[in-house]
């Protein structure tokens, strides 16, 4: 082996190994991100009855509503915990919520609410990335 072979041989080995580092560096950063995120993050679930369109319209009339109708009830939590016993509170008025919008579209599906620790998939909201794992959840 030449002596130029070699020094391309350790550059490569050098740059295999910076590169390995950096990446690691990079997946642990994300792991310990993508952990803040769940463990500050409450989420909205409502499970629709099927897959057709009917449903998964009155899901949307649903979450719409739920949104709307709670803003201001959770818009001074400040923190996970807070958001958490704020909608423990508020779990009467989501059902009352939920079977209204229900109702207006002229449906008299049954409604359950219930606060749970269920995994969600990534998904993106606005820009916002959330990372899929275990959250604590509002589910209708």
């Amino acid at each position: 082996m030449t002596s130029h072979t070699r020094r391309v041989l350790e550059l490569g080995v050098g740059l295999g190994l910076a590169l390995t580092l950096v990446l690691t560096a990079l997946a642990d950063w994300h792991q310990r991100t993508a952990a803040r995120v769940r463990a500050d993050t409450v989420r909205l679930h409502i499970l629709a009855n099927s897959d057709s369109e009917e449903d998964q319209a009155l899901k949307l009339r649903v979450r719409d509503a739920i949104l709307r109708e709670t803003a201001e009830d959770f818009a001074e939590s400040g923190s996970q915990t807070e958001t958490m016993a704020r909608a423990e509170e508020l779990l009467p008025k989501m059902k009352a919520v939920a079977e209204e919008a229900l109702a207006r579209a002229g449906s008299a599906d049954a409604v359950r609410v219930a606060l749970v620790n269920m995994y969600f998939e990534t998904r993106e909201y606005d820009g916002t990335i959330l990372p899929a794992g275990y959250y604590d959840a509002v589910r209708i």
